[in-house]
């Protein structure tokens, strides 16, 4: 009996260190497929607390390009631009989201506090832009970043 258990738990350290091929299309994917592999599959409770382990990243990072003059919040815009969330930010209170020029992102041309909407989760990052008056112009609504399940809105003015 001690026996089978110790060949069963050697199997599965086996299993854990063996290399797995990178066919997950994100990390979520991969993490599902060795929960699929150990013992406490079973156990919800368990298997729930090691999905939620992984925390988003502090910052995040998007390159857009706006074709035709967007809004965002009282400023236009056009051209191409990095959005960048910060979550520590957030959580001091600060202005959360910055758009920076692509060509210097150092100093950011708008910057504004996000308003979390519950979406899907994102395959990709997507910008959300609607068509503001006659057709010419457009304004940023919100913006989300791949693997995220939660949007960013932004407002409509500062």
């Amino acid at each position: 009996m001690h026996f089978k258990l110790l060949v069963a738990v050697g199997m599965t350290g086996f299993l854990l260190l063996a290399p797995v091929p990178a066919a997950a299309s994100c990390c979520d994917q991969h993490q599902m497929d060795i929960l699929s592999l150990l013992p406490w599959e079973d156990d919800p409770m368990l298997a729930n607390d090691l999905q939620l382990a992984a925390a988003p990243p502090v910052r995040q990072l998007t390159e857009v390009w706006f074709h035709r003059p967007v809004f965002v919040g009282n400023h236009i815009l056009q051209g191409r631009y990095v959005i960048e969330h910060d979550n520590a930010r957030m959580e001091r209170g600060e202005p959360c989201t910055h758009i920076y020029a692509y060509n210097n992102q150092k100093l950011p041309v708008v910057g504004f506090h996000c308003t979390h909407l519950e979406r899907d989760r994102a395959g990709k990052n997507t910008v959300v832009l609607a068509t503001v008056g006659d057709g010419s112009m457009q304004r940023l609504l919100e913006f989300q970043f791949a693997g995220e399940a939660a949007s960013h809105g932004v407002p409509s003015e500062r």
